[in-house]
């Protein structure tokens, strides 16, 4: 662990050229975080920290571009952060990598990337972190995980799955961390319309779909705020937080047989197998 003074605070957010990412950025720079925003493409960072500029001009923000999935980048993240002077106050932990479709038409590789990305890159960034900050400083952690992580999904099977992972070990790493300084925040979202393919997605599930979908703007503004506040987790809108509720009351062989049914019909609406 690391003690440094008169080091520059800012906000680390992944993913950040996505819906939710951009949406978590502005409402950052509305609380005057400094940001070093991160993605795989630093062209489309470099649009976004000019578009970001505009809304505040008071910020200062760095970009990184690095893929999550290979540790040595992430090593060269964390020597970017000391090289600059930097201080991470939050992690955001956006970034993630999403399948659809049945286990058996899905590709070894693909199913190895989600974890790769959603499980294996987002602990070891966060451990980098936590290993690399200021002890005495606080840092707020929040992580997307997802409503999938309340039950077993069939037919989104390996995303659900790492999100329960995730969603399992943030929340022990808040209790192990509790008394150091260290905040976090795990949120569980349902639908969000962030790419014409989750759009796609929402339609084929009809009222659910929709009545599943929360703004990016409104998660984002809520989570920071309650991270803010050191809650433990979120659940984006009322009836998501309903649908978790009822699926806790719910035998497991149940959930498993209505979950598979609902992605299966909507997946054979868009063609996905």
């Amino acid at each position: 662990m690391l003690i440094m003074e008169n080091k520059k605070n800012i906000t680390l957010i992944t993913g950040a050229t996505g819906g939710l990412g951009r949406a978590f950025c502005t409402q950052a720079i509305k609380l005057n975080h400094n940001l070093l925003i991160c993605g795989t493409k630093e062209q489309a960072l470099l649009s976004l920290k000019n578009e970001l500029l505009k809304l505040n001009d008071k910020v200062e923000i760095f970009t990184y571009a690095f893929n999550l999935s290979d540790k040595p980048q992430i090593d060269n993240l964390i020597n970017f952060i000391n090289d600059n002077n930097l201080n991470v106050q939050m992690l955001i932990n956006n970034a993630g990598f999403i399948t659809e479709g049945s286990i058996k038409n899905s590709s070894k590789q693909t199913l190895m990337n989600a974890i790769q990305v959603n499980c294996e890159g987002t602990i070891y960034l966060s451990k980098s972190i936590l290993d690399n900050r200021d002890i005495n400083q606080k840092l707020n952690i929040i992580t997307i995980s997802s409503l999938a992580s309340c039950y077993p999904l069939p037919y989104m099977a390996i995303y659900a799955a790492t999100k329960v992972l995730i969603k399992n070990f943030m929340l022990a790493l808040r209790y192990e961390y509790k008394n150091e300084n260290v905040k976090v925040l795990v949120v569980q979202p349902g639908a969000i319309a962030t790419s014409d393919d989750m759009k796609n997605a929402i339609k084929a599930q009809g009222l659910k779909g929709k009545m599943s979908c929360v703004k990016p703007e409104i998660i984002a503004k809520k989570s920071i705020k309650k991270s803010l506040k050191g809650k433990t987790n979120y659940v984006p809108g009322f009836f998501n937080k309903l649908t978790k509720f009822v699926s806790s009351l719910t035998p497991l062989s149940l959930q498993i047989k209505v979950a598979g049914k609902m992605w299966k019909k909507s997946q054979n609406k868009r063609n996905i197998i």
